[in-house]
């Protein structure tokens, strides 16, 4: 059984939440086997504050995996009207672990900050609800693979945040920080659904393939069953900057409903690729989706799929040119090669597109794979941006050039949507089409578009 320590409870409780941790230790959830380990935590700020202060700024480690050793994982689960459950899961592996203790057992330190900014009103959108900062000295077991910290967060029903998470790796000094929107406007939503593995362990991605199996609970009203809906579609990908509107937001239309007895011990496999919407109310428009891409989902190994995103450097009728070609590897191949004359370019070129092709899967995913998605089409042709700013609404991407030249800016507003938290949307601007017409002609040149090539 996993013990939680509840964090940041509201101020007439304050007192007394911290006297009692620091009589004893908090339990944390390691795996990958199931461990419970005590770990004292220091304490050193928490409470509820209404300092007004910017949410992000200038963070363009945000979506660059190699800026840091640790690549945590995030997810929130609303278990009532006043607090929701934060998890923050750690690869051990990422962590540097040394024996130079008093014990001479392996040991890591971590630290961990949060800030819980409310956005529900649009005056207010930079308030910090709620703070923390605690350090874990943890003994580290060989067997260990994971570990998962549950953490109470005073989130309160009907409103919505923004949860900014900062973990340092103490020992080496490496920190990083990641966003985590939290919407609590209605009890049926997908952060009210708890997916577990079957040891117990939060499962983070919405995504899974055909051989996951997990359990899924729900507990914010009494249910007796779940409604399940299946939908199979390709969805269309975003529309580049040269068109006046962006792609339409999903209509999910199911190809099948079934109905299956609820209880928080049932195991689930959903083997086929598609769309599966878990509700527990179907009069409501949203639910828990779950997404299968494929096996090797973030990555993508099928030709069929790979020739997809050649679509954002070609126009509509060259590709269904280039789609005519029975062999999809075939036609990817001729792609690249005509592109860049050169076996050796067209390797780099193919290298650089298809890895910018996973990070956007993993970052940007929302309904649909997330190179699909408006912030995946700018990373996959422009990069990472050098600038980042986040916001309770939207996102500002800034790509700076050299000689003191304006940064080229990209703002992607967060659109309200039943079926994803992560559903933004690129706000149209005049000058795009121009910088969006250079890029793909670099592209096509056979160089991967810098930023200094615009004119």
């Amino acid at each position: 059984m996993i013990r939680l320590f509840s964090l940041c409870d509201f101020a007439a409780l304050r007192a007394d939440y911290l006297t009692a941790q620091r009589r004893k230790g908090a339990k944390l959830f390691c795996a990958n086997h199931i461990f419970i380990c005590f770990v004292m935590l220091l304490l050193t700020s928490c409470g509820s504050t209404n300092k007004n202060q910017g949410i992000q700024a200038n963070k363009p480690v945000l979506y660059n995996p190699s800026s840091s050793s640790l690549h945590p994982q995030l997810g929130v689960f609303h278990v009532s009207d006043v607090e929701s459950q934060l998890y923050i899961m750690i690869n051990t592996s990422e962590l540097l672990i040394s024996e130079a203790n008093q014990e001479r057992i392996p040991k890591s330190d971590v630290r961990i900050h949060y800030e819980l900014f409310d956005c529900t009103d649009i005056e207010n959108n930079k308030l910090v609800r709620d703070s923390l900062t605690f350090i874990n000295s943890l003994e580290i077991k060989q067997q260990q693979k994971i570990i998962v910290f549950p953490i109470m967060i005073p989130a309160e029903q009907g409103r919505r945040y923004l949860l900014l998470v900062q973990i340092t790796d103490m020992l080496r000094r490496n920190t990083i920080r990641q966003f985590l929107s939290v919407n609590k406007t209605d009890v049926y939503s997908a952060q009210n659904f708890k997916l577990t593995t079957l040891n117990g362990s939060p499962k983070f991605e919405n995504t899974v393939n055909e051989n996951d199996i997990f359990r899924i609970a729900y507990q914010r009203k009494p249910v007796d069953k779940l409604f399940i809906k299946y939908m199979y579609a390709e969805h269309p990908i975003a529309t580049s900057p040269l068109a006046p509107a962006p792609a339409k937001e999903l209509v999910f239309k199911p190809d099948t409903v079934w109905e299956q007895a609820y209880s928080p011990n049932t195991n689930f496999m959903f083997g086929y690729e598609g769309l599966y919407l878990i509700q527990t109310d179907t009069t409501r428009q949203g639910g828990l989706l779950l997404m299968n891409f494929g096996a090797s989902f973030p990555g993508e190994n099928r030709a069929e799929q790979l020739v997809q995103p050649i679509q954002y450097l070609t126009n509509s009728s060259e590709y269904q040119r280039l789609n005519a070609e029975k062999v999809p590897k075939k036609m990817m191949d001729s792609f690249w090669l005509a592109t860049t004359g050169s076996t050796d370019k067209a390797r780099m070129l193919i290298r650089v597109f298809y890895t910018r092709m996973s990070y956007a899967n993993r970052f940007f995913t929302d309904y649909r794979e997330g190179w699909k998605t408006d912030r995946g089409m700018i990373y996959l042709i422009y990069g990472l941006p050098n600038n980042v700013n986040k916001g309770s609404d939207s996102e500002t991407w800034e790509y700076t050039r050299k000689q003191n030249a304006n940064p080229l800016t990209f703002v992607f507003d967060n659109k309200p949507s039943p079926y994803s938290n992560e559903y933004f949307v690129l706000r149209r601007g005049d000058a795009q089409p121009t910088y969006w017409r250079q890029a793909t002609d670099s592209w096509r040149k056979g160089r991967v578009f810098s930023i200094n090539d615009l004119e």
